[in-house]
């Protein structure tokens, strides 16, 4: 509950016995015959009970100097553990990389709040860390790029550019669409088409001055000779002389060859007219995404990298442009927003790290520190063609908590050995490299995207007791010689009048946070001597936050159905032994109240 038991000191009770049997024994003794009294020990000396104690040693409420706790200054965080707050605020304070604290304490010592409170102080008055933000390198590995961006801007940057692709989904299939761009379509298209058709016009025309047809067929075109205005059947020319039918024969050859001469042009003029369309969708794509992408290269035109990266997006959108012609789905239905569609997935901005305009550096805990917690995940999906893309890189607590403090319980930690090595490998080369143990989300086999490693600079806060150290030094040395400085949380701390009068603050706080009755001094008092009696020794106070708190609130709570406006002492026993898990602590409260 509050407190661990240590062994109790000798009684008083049983040393008045042992001096009161001396003068007996000397009264059974002749007083004729006086005797020399054999030496004895000096008395055991007695401990000091503490402050605030009256002659029973419970504690006297009256000399509290308060009624209710509601006349109390409210404290919050531990009370008694000056110097476990000194080694955190020292280490969470020293600037720079490899200077990481280790706060070790038994169960509701105050730990967590304390760690929480202290680097709060220190993160507020830090500087802002950079955002970082992952983008398509847009080359052949489908790898990504890293951007570091000033703080506050990666959210503002991801959304102008998926405002860009939205923006071009309506722009493009507009502007192929439009009457000019198809006019320009047409021209180029019957350009071609025409240069063809004029050739054998020209040799059709040559053809009939020598009475040879040149004839369309669904195999190709056909020549054959022509008599009085009428295609000459074949038995028909093989009946003609030898001479002339050689003759005929010999220009028809000829013109053959010519034909194939015109058809053999055309691949050339194939790849010739495809060339003239690409370019033509490319001037009236280019001229809409460079105005799309304009706001984004102007605002971010002193940011390294983006420019860049601007400049391959460009190149990528107008290659690509056909994308955003063909935005419907098999029913007809438009794509609502097209940033969001897989399709265009390799234009998005994932966005890694962001801190808030007022938030200073970061803070951030994680529950569960596994890999994919730790260092992020990526999710994969496959397009038509079969091939897979990524369409989303999460961040990790290591990427949230880049340039401040991350926070984590140590069995926790060390529950999943792959990522407590993985977690000191970054540590030690100083970035954020993504390696997962398994696949990622959606990905077969072994393929992992790319991602270009983040540079890593945080301060590490693990939360242990004193087991979870015992694991730590055991198993995982090269991970506990990065802790520089160790914040223990001692089980007991002295009874002084400071101490006292700060768990009766910690009271007053805890009525305030949980919007509780006002706990009157009686009651404050029979805290303060359970802290004391669980302690075990005299002049000692051990004090478990997270009980004070469930014993308060149950505590309350009787006073609710009593419709008592202020929590009396016999509401605070009563909580005391429906909290208690053992017998003996009920009993002992019974007496108390």
């Amino acid at each position: 509950m509050f407190f661990k038991r240590f062994r109790s000191d000798k009684s008083k009770a049983a040393a008045a016995a042992e001096t009161d049997a001396a003068p007996e024994a000397a009264d059974e003794t002749p007083s004729a015959e006086p005797v020399t009294a054999p030496p004895t020990d000096p008395p055991e000396p007695t401990l000091p009970l503490g402050a605030h104690t009256n002659s029973s040693g419970l504690t006297d409420a009256a000399s509290l100097g308060f009624k209710t706790t509601a006349d109390v200054k409210a404290v919050a965080g531990p009370v008694g553990q000056e110097a476990a707050l000194e080694a955190l605020t020292f280490g969470a304070g020293v600037k720079g990389p490899g200077y990481h604290v280790l706060v070790v304490g038994p169960e509701g010592s105050g730990r967590h709040t304390a760690a929480r409170s202290t680097l709060q102080a220190i993160a507020s008055k830090m500087e802002r860390p950079a955002d970082w933000v992952y983008v398509s390198s847009f080359d052949p590995t489908g790898g990504f790029r890293a951007l570091k961006l000033p703080a506050g801007t990666a959210k503002p940057f991801a959304e102008k550019m998926a405002h860009a692709i939205d923006e071009l989904a309506d722009a493009l299939p507009a502007a192929f669409a439009a009457d000019d761009y198809d006019l320009k379509r047409r021209t180029i298209e019957e350009e071609f088409r025409f240069s063809r058709e004029d050739a054998l016009e020209a040799l059709r025309r040559e053809a009939e001055t020598q009475n040879i047809a040149l004839l369309r067929t669904p195999a190709g075109i056909a020549v054959a000779p022509v008599l009085e205005g009428k295609v000459v059947k074949t038995d028909v020319f093989n009946s003609i002389p030898e001479a002339l039918r050689r003759e005929v024969e010999t220009k028809i050859a000829a013109l053959e060859a010519e034909i194939e001469a015109i058809l053999a042009e055309r691949p050339e003029a194939e790849k010739e007219r495809r060339a003239r369309l690409l370019a033509l969708n490319e001037q009236i794509a280019g001229r809409h995404v460079r105005a799309a992408l304009d706001d984004l290269k102007s605002e971010f035109a002193d940011v390294a990298g983006v420019e860049s990266f601007l400049k391959a997006a460009a190149r990528d959108l107008v290659r690509n442009a056909g994308l955003f012609v063909a935005r419907e789905d098999r029913a007809g239905r438009l794509v609502q927003t097209a940033a969001t569609h897989p399709r265009f997935a390799r234009y998005c901005v994932h966005v890694m790290a962001t801190t808030s305009a007022a938030s200073g550096a970061p803070i951030v805990q994680e529950a569960n520190p596994t890999y994919a917690n730790l260092f992020g995940r990526v999710e994969v999906s496959t397009d038509a063609e079969g091939q897979s893309q990524v369409v989303r890189v999460k961040p990790g607590a290591l990427h949230r908590a880049n340039g401040g403090y991350l926070v984590l319980d140590a069995d926790a930690l060390l529950n999943s050995a792959a990522a407590a090595d993985a977690l000191r490998r970054a540590l030690d080369a100083g970035e954020i490299r993504f390696d997962p143990p398994t696949s990622p989300i959606s990905v077969a086999g072994d393929e992992v995207p790319d991602l270009e490693p983040i540079p890593l600079n945080l301060k590490l806060i693990v939360i242990a007791t004193a087991e979870a150290l015992r694991r730590l030094n055991a198993g995982h040395g090269s991970l506990r010689r990065l802790f520089k400085a160790e914040a223990v949380f001692e089980d007991a701390i002295a009874r002084t009048q400071e101490t006292v009068d700060r768990l009766a603050g910690l009271i007053a706080n805890i009525a305030e946070t949980y919007a509780l009755r006002p706990i009157d001094a009686e009651g404050v008092a029979l805290i303060v001597d359970e802290a004391a009696r669980r302690a075990g020794v005299k002049g000692k106070l051990s004090i478990s936050i997270a009980d004070c708190v469930d014993v308060c609130r149950a505590a309350d709570h009787i006073a609710g159905s009593g419709k008592r406006d202020v929590v009396t002492a016999e509401d605070i026993a009563h909580a005391l032994r429906q909290h208690s898990p053992r017998a003996e602590a009920s009993a002992a409260f019974s007496e108390a109240s």
